[in-house]
Order: C-alpha cells, then structure tokens, then sequence
C-alpha cells in the first residue's frame, strides 16, 4: 500500500514538468502569421533580421565571408512559398545554391545561374524540385493569364498537353503534369554545353524531385 501511495505521488509531481514540456514543444511550433500591409510586412523582415544577428550564426557567416560559399548542391524549385529548400531539406547557409521561379521552370538566365553553381562553385549535384498542387500548372492548366505570367504558361503547356493525352481527371492532369514539368527542366537544362559535359564526365548528377506540401516529404525521380 505504501508502495502504491510512493508510485502515486511521484506521478502527481511529474504532472507540471509533463505538463511544461509539452507547452513547451507547443511554444516551438512554427506558427503561421498573418499580414496584410506593406508597413507590417518590412517591420517583419526587420524584426527577424534583428533575431537572425542574436543568434549563434556569427562563425558561420565569418567564415563563409572570408572563404567563401561552398555549396554541395544547386536546387532549382518553385518560388511557391511552402517550398523553401533551407527548410525542408534542414540545412544552413552556404549549404545550396538555389534558384526559384515560378513553376520551377528555367530560360537563359536560370540556366547561367545553374552553370554558375557547378562550374564556378563545384556543387557537384542539381536537384530540379517541382512540388504538388502547384500553382503555376493550375494556371497552366486553365490556359491563359495576364502580363508576364503568360510566360509561364507557355513553357509548362506542352506538358499539360503530354498529360491529356492519358489522363482526363483534373487532379491527375496536374499530377501527371508537375512530373513531366519536373522533366522538361531537366531536358532544358541539358541543352547547356557546360552542364551536358559535366554531366558526360561524371563530374554533375542532374535529378528531378517533387515535393509533397501536405506530408512535407520528397520523392526523389531519377
């Protein structure tokens, strides 16, 4: 009985430390905020900035300053906000080379960009990410925007094309046509005389990947 009494009251006083650790783990979850003006959304970016500097990132940054950037892989993804490559790769600076655009596609300067990281940096890998429900293949999808974006459609359309031709359910459409955008970056990338050689040579893997934003993992399509 005693002994049951001891097991009791020892339960009872761990019940706050429980009790803290989980508010705790609770206070550390990323949390998403809203803004909706300009004001608030630089005094934003200051205020993490100035949280960034009292960190324990000042090594870091003094030795990719004085040695430079040493990257172990290029990644080219979408500029959708949910795909940040940092994070969900959990790495820190100086670690990838990354060039975002919208629908993760590329022209002359995203390709220069690319032969920058391999060549001149020797990152010996390139990663084209493209992730589900992206916005730019609805858009794509649908056939038509205003402004630059048009730009965009275009070079995703073929792919959307290739997907008709299987599938006619819209969410396997844009399934199908994320993965054959996922591709056609890569095929483009090839076109590249300094890529296409490194890549002959063993020197540079190009790959694809899609990242899933609901489950958060990354599957990767060699």
């Amino acid at each position: 009985m005693r002994k049951k009494c001891l097991t009791f009251l020892l339960c009872i006083a761990f019940i706050p430390v429980l009790a803290g650790c989980a508010d705790s783990d609770k206070a550390s979850e990323p949390k998403r905020i809203t803004i909706t003006s300009a004001e608030d959304a630089l005094k934003e970016l200051e205020d993490g900035n100035e949280e960034f500097l009292s960190g324990n990132t000042a090594e870091l940054r003094t030795d990719l300053a004085e040695n430079g950037q040493t990257p172990y892989a290029v990644v080219i993804t979408c500029s959708d906000s949910r795909v940040a490559p940092e994070v969900l790769f959990h790495t820190t600076m100086g670690e990838l080379f990354t060039i975002r655009t919208a629908g993760n596609v590329v022209d002359k300067y995203e390709i220069g960009s690319v032969e920058y990281g391999v060549e001149h940096l020797g990152a010996p890998l390139v990663v084209v990410m493209g992730h589900s429900d992206c916005g730019a293949v609805s858009a794509a999808i649908g056939g038509e925007a205003e402004g630059s974006i048009q730009n965009i459609i275009d070079e995703i359309a073929p792919s959307v094309a290739e997907a008709k031709k299987t599938e006619t359910d819209e969410s396997a459409i844009a399934a199908m046509t994320e993965d054959l955008n996922i591709q056609n970056t890569i095929q483009k990338l090839r076109t590249s005389t300094i890529l296409s050689h490194l890549e002959s040579e063993g020197d540079v893997k190009i790959i694809g990947a899609k990242y899933d934003i609901k489950d958060g993992s990354v599957k990767i399509m060699e």
